[in-house]
């Protein structure tokens, strides 16, 4: 039996250019079709807003950190301002690395009744702020004569001075030394200090470590009385005076103006005329 002619296409036959093989009538161009242009949209947007939100991130932190840099920074040529006398809060304690203790005196020799001064400097080196009491009590000022202790700033009470320290802050203290012994507890009835040479050093009784350098100076001794001119040797018995003249024998009477005494200690009658020749 013969197959109807038209019922079969011819063998190597091509489909229609434009069409799908599978029959739906979608085109085949090679564009994205509509949805996937949707989803690149999306993900494109989701990109986006991942990236804002990372440079929003990353400049908050970089202002941060700049804003943490400035805070720590010391202020340069601009005067610090000066320490504050505060009440104790939350603050930590001062260390040896945060302050540094230094101390001068006002000359190296000391004359006789002139009273010493001394000047302590605390100088903050440090990144944070810090609390410190500095009263001469803590504070303190030691005064030594080889191993003798001399005088103490803390030997007598002192009120405490807390200070909050911010980097660059300078806080001094002057005190005078009135050349007195002293003892704990203000003791009194000591000896008192002779010339010489001696050493005054500070340091901190709450801070291990802060020190300052020791400083010599001495104390002059009062000048010595200027000495006495020697006394005039009165002439011993028998020698004669210093001027060359004779001395009168024992018993005789000084002879008269111009006169001569008899050798033998005799002397001329009275009112007897030497004899005309």
């Amino acid at each position: 039996m013969s197959t109807p002619q038209g019922t079969r296409p011819p063998t190597g036959a091509t489909p229609v250019q434009g069409r799908s093989s599978d029959g739906s009538g979608a085109a085949s161009s090679g564009r994205p079709t509509s949805r996937t242009l949707r989803l690149r949209r999306v993900m494109a947007l989701v990109l986006l807003a991942v990236i804002v939100v990372g440079v929003v991130m990353l400049v908050r932190a970089a202002i941060a950190f700049g804003a943490g840099l400035l805070a720590d920074a010391p202020q340069g040529k601009v005067a610090p301002p000066e320490p504050q006398e505060v009440a104790a809060t939350g603050y930590k304690a001062c260390q040896a690395k945060d302050v540094t203790l230094w101390l001068a005196a006002s000359k190296t020799e000391y004359a006789v009744g002139e009273k010493p001064t001394f000047t302590t400097t605390l100088t903050h080196v440090g990144p944070r702020p810090c609390l410190i009491d500095a009263s001469t009590a803590v504070q303190e000022i030691t005064i030594t004569s080889g191993t003798d202790r001399i005088w103490s700033s803390a030997d007598c009470p002192a009120a405490s001075k807390d200070l909050l320290m911010a980097p660059g802050d300078v806080w001094t203290e002057t005190v005078t030394w009135n050349r007195d012994r002293s003892a704990p507890e203000c003791a009194t009835g000591l000896p008192g200090t002779q010339p010489g040479s001696y050493s005054v050093v500070a340091a901190s009784n709450e801070a291990a470590g802060m020190t300052s350098p020791a400083v010599p100076f001495t104390l002059v001794a009062p000048a010595p009385p200027p000495e006495a001119p020697p006394a005039t040797e009165a002439p011993a018995d028998g020698d004669p005076p210093a001027d060359g003249t004779e001395v009168p024998a024992e018993g005789a009477e000084p002879p008269a103006d111009g006169a001569t005494a008899p050798e033998g200690g005799a002397t001329a009658p009275a009112g007897d005329a030497p004899p005309q020749g």
